[in-house]
């Protein structure tokens, strides 16, 4: 009984004795925890500024003296407001390195990959998430998106199904995205059934009215394209950061024949989206009276 006594007593005395030389190698631990906080702070108070330039110089410093799943994350964040989807995605990824459950980083990766084009990559982001919460029927919803995207219209349809039978109340939003598969099938009669039944559920859904004004694009129909672009900048706060509904918002514009209204739109659209190549040749093609958007 003894010698467990001295024993237990020895590993004690070497637990704290190593505990104490750890503290004494890395007495800056606390001082680097406090000082990337304050960097952290610094850089959101220049991100609810929108001054993301700002912002980025403080989390660059954060990450510079603190490598952790938070610093990566806001880093991260930053780019994405400045329009630099690829190294938003490699922040998020390293976010998500050292927080393999970090869902704000899946959401944000997902989006700047969408942004970016790359459908796939923004499926695999949902995919994630629905493993994690196979109980919520928004990630159904967005895996069924991006599969719609990425012409997996089996898949997405099911999704989409199984999205709606979760629900208690009826959705615009999934109705919608239901419609929006029949429009990837050139089910004309079918897609504009559902987007109707969604825009009855909720006539200022976005995503319904957006959907709406594609398919009305895809229809020649520029008078419905029009009235609905507007009832969404006006309505729908979000929209005003959507560049692809102000690029469409244009075309139609020109194809009615208002030219300099249509410039203006697309604009915008280069101005949230500035490397965006096609809105680049749209613009070159309106100025010299040649648009064509095949």
């Amino acid at each position: 009984m003894k010698k467990k006594i001295i024993i237990i007593t020895i590993l004690l005395v070497l637990c704290c004795t190593i505990c104490i030389s750890f503290a004494k190698e890395n007495p800056n631990i606390k001082n680097v925890q406090a000082s990337s906080e304050k960097l952290l702070k610094k850089g959101m108070k220049y991100s609810k500024a929108k001054q993301y330039t700002k912002a980025l110089k403080m989390y660059e410093k954060a990450v510079s003296i603190n490598q952790t799943d938070k610093t990566y994350y806001m880093l991260a964040s930053a780019y994405s407001e400045l329009k630099d989807h690829d190294n938003a995605i490699k922040y998020y990824t390293k976010a998500i390195e050292l927080n393999p459950k970090m869902v704000n980083a899946y959401l944000g990766r997902a989006k700047d990959c969408g942004d970016k084009g790359d459908y796939k990559c923004s499926l695999e982001n949902f995919e994630a998430l629905k493993k994690m919460f196979p109980e919520k029927p928004y990630f159904y919803w967005a895996t069924s998106l991006y599969k719609s995207n990425t012409k997996n219209l089996i898949g997405a349809m099911k999704d989409i199904d199984k999205a709606i039978s979760m629900i208690n109340e009826p959705n615009a939003t999934y109705y919608a995205q239901k419609a929006w598969i029949y429009f990837y099938e050139n089910d004309s009669d079918n897609c504009f059934k559902y987007l109707r039944k969604a825009l009855e559920i909720n006539p200022d859904d976005g995503y319904a009215l957006g959907l709406f004004m594609y398919a009305a694009y895809n229809n020649k129909d520029y008078e419905e394209v029009i009235k609905t672009a507007e009832k969404l900048i006006n309505c729908d706060e979000s929209s005003k950061y959507n560049h692809a509904l102000y690029s469409t918002y244009a075309k139609a514009l020109y194809k009615k024949g208002y030219k300099e209204k249509a410039l203006q739109n697309i604009d915008y659209a280069l101005e949230l989206e500035p490397k965006n190549k096609k809105y680049q040749q749209y613009k070159e093609k309106m100025l010299s009276n040649d648009f064509s958007d095949k």
